[in-house]
Formats: structure tokens, C-alpha cells, sequence
């Protein structure tokens, strides 16, 4: 069981069993409150119960894929080509600005990032201070938007 919430715009924090990873998309930075202090670029991060790949980006940003408790969540965003979205593979919850995004991976769950439009995200949309994940039996059949505030 994990949760996720927003701390910004730019910025999401998941709380899971043993660790609490917070990533700024903007900045491209890890912070988990780790001695060498933040995680910054591309690279495979294990943090304590949560995996984190992070990938550069042509334009220079860093897209991230986290697999917590065999959930596997994206954060994207702006500025990424859509041929570079092939290094996430399947996504379940997607993080992205760029409502363009969420037609191509095709997750189960997005949470809008940034300025994102997500009226164009054919999908219920629920607001909540943060989003609960029990496993993976619990996330939804149909795409969900979830507006964290």
C-alpha cells in the first residue's frame, strides 16, 4: 500500500512502507532524504521499497518510471517526443502535463501535472487530496483522472 500526492505543479511525493520519495519533474530531481542527498539526472535509483528509472529526454529533461509494490507509475513532463515514451513501457499511473501523453501510454489512472488541460482526457475525474493505492487489484478498469490538491 502506497499513496501519492502533489506537492506542486512540478512535483510528486510517494509515501510506501519503508520510504518516502519525492520527484520534481521540473528540475529533475529525486529527493528521499537520503545521506548523499538528492538524486539529480538520469539513472536506476532503489530506494528503499520503491525502484526508480529515470531517462534523459532530448530536450533535455528527465521522464521517470517508478515500480512501487508491482505498480508501475510515470511522470512526464513537457517538452517529451513521443518515440521516447516507448522507454517507459506499461504504465499504470501517469503523472504528465501534457494531456497528448496520457492517449499514448494508456494508463489506468492520470494525475494532471502542471498547466495540463485534463478536460481533454476522456475519463471521470475525482478530487482528492491524495490518491491510496491498496495493490494492484485495487486501481480502476477504465481510465480515471485523479486532481490532487
Amino acid at each position: 500500500m502506497f499513496d501519492i500526492e502533489l506537492k506542486n505543479s512540478n512535483e510528486m511525493t510517494i509515501r510506501a512502507k519503508e520510504k518516502v520519495v519525492n520527484v520534481n519533474v521540473a528540475q529533475s530531481k529525486i529527493d528521499a532524504g537520503l545521506a548523499v542527498g538528492e538524486l539529480e539526472g538520469a539513472g536506476e535509483y532503489e530506494i528503499g521499497d520503491i525502484v526508480v528509472n529515470a531517462t534523459d529526454t532530448k530536450e533535455g529533461g528527465v521522464m521517470y518510471r517508478i515500480d512501487v509494490d508491482g505498480i508501475k507509475i510515470g511522470l512526464v513532463g513537457s517538452g517529451v517526443k513521443t518515440e521516447e515514451l516507448d522507454e517507459l513501457g506499461p504504465i499504470d499511473i501517469l503523472g504528465t502535463a501534457d494531456a497528448k501523453v496520457v492517449s499514448i501510454v494508456e494508463p489506468k489512472i492520470v494525475i494532471p501535472m502542471g498547466n495540463m488541460d485534463f478536460s481533454e482526457v476522456k475519463a471521470s475525474v475525482k478530487v482528492e487530496k491524495k490518491l491510496k493505492i491498496k495493490n494492484a487489484n485495487s486501481l480502476p478498469t477504465t481510465l480515471e483522472v485523479y486532481k490532487l490538491d
